[in-house]
């Protein structure tokens, strides 16, 4: 079955879940597939991105191969009235999971349900495969942000200026871009080795504060690399980003970022992510000449790689520090940072 074709059952679909019946809370079994359907059209309508959440059968497959792992809130009648997933994202490392796809029917908002199915799924975090987890909670208010806080969750990086304001029209929520704090949560780990780019020490230091993981901090490597240089990147034209990893330290790696550079302006980007492996001594010459190009702090994403991640940002937009909304001191004070670096590369 293909999106048109989902969509097109969906929209022929008059259920209409009553409101205050009893749930349990579970994780994904085959026949909850297609109330999560429902559930997904019903709060996003036509317009979620992602085909899988409105195929049955996709979404039972991914969950089978354990590249998603739902948790839902079910009726004794069968509808789905919350749903979240651990699932696999941009991250390289297959033990590193994303928290996200949190959603729940309008009339039960009001519920245990969405808290409930937040507290069953992160049980499975340093258990069968889920080494660690990420989410990004966002700014334009701070609900999320106190979820991840009551999930264990450390504020590791800012992304300013991240989504699109169209995505938050239904809700009325924000008037221009939403940034949102990652926080990481990192539960099976060993000791690892830490390239530190000189000019993020302090940084970096600030950030593993917490994080409860065994690091030995190297200084990297902050010399130019002969070769090639290579970059893989993803594009993601509905939100206007895209993500880049420096797969190979090199010469004409400036020359690669400048025409990848070009390409986003004229398509009307807001931004270029990138991510640097510190596990790798070449960290230090590639941050340095990301710096030399405009880029910008923005802050460390563990075990990212199976080593650390640095993120690196540059915004063709106004990041707009001014609209966050933020819970913590430490991410406050994480803002302060990002929002530093980024004076500096605008000078």
């Amino acid at each position: 079955m293909e999106r048109a074709e989902a969509l097109a059952i969906l929209a022929q679909e008059s259920r209409v879940v009553p409101e205050g019946e009893a749930f349990t809370v579970r994780h994904f079994e085959p026949d909850d597939a297609p109330g999560v359907a429902r559930l997904f059209y019903t709060v996003y309508g036509d317009g979620y991105p992602i085909d899988t959440f409105y195929i049955p059968e996709r979404l039972t497959e991914e969950n089978r191969r354990g590249s998603v792992r739902s948790v839902v809130a079910r009726t004794d009648a069968g509808d789905v009235v919350a749903h979240v997933a651990f699932y696999r994202s941009s991250a390289p490392n297959p033990t590193l999971y994303e928290y996200g796809l949190g959603l729940s029917l309008p009339a039960y908002r009001s519920t245990m349900a969405f808290f409930r199915t937040t507290r069953l799924i992160m049980d499975l975090v340093g258990k069968d495969g889920i080494d660690g987890i990420f989410g990004e909670a966002v700014c334009n208010h701070i609900i999320t942000q106190k979820l991840s806080k009551h999930a264990h969750g450390q504020e590791t990086a800012l992304e300013p200026a991240l989504m699109p304001a169209r995505a938050y029209e239904a809700e009325q929520s924000a008037e221009g871009r939403v940034g949102c704090l990652v926080y990481s949560r990192i539960d099976r780990d060993c000791r690892r080795m830490l390239h530190v780019p000189a000019a993020y020490r302090d940084e970096l230091t600030f950030l593993l504060d917490g994080l409860n993981l065994d690091r030995e901090l190297v200084v990297a490597d902050g010399g130019p690399a002969s070769g090639e240089g290579a970059v893989e990147v993803q594009r993601f034209d509905s939100a206007g980003v895209a993500r880049c990893t420096v797969v190979a330290p090199g010469a004409h790696l400036a020359a690669q970022l400048s025409e990848l550079e070009r390409d986003l302006r004229r398509d009307e980007y807001a931004l270029i992510q990138c991510f640097v492996d510190l596990g790798k001594p070449w960290s230090g010459g590639v941050t340095e000449l990301l710096r030399s190009q405009g880029y910008s702090l923005g802050g460390l994403l563990p075990i990212w790689f199976g080593d650390d991640g640095l993120l690196m940002q540059k915004h063709f937009v106004d990041p707009d520090f001014g609209s966050l909304q933020i819970y913590s001191d430490r991410g406050r004070r994480l803002v302060e940072m990002v929002k530093r670096d980024w004076e500096r590369s605008n000078r």
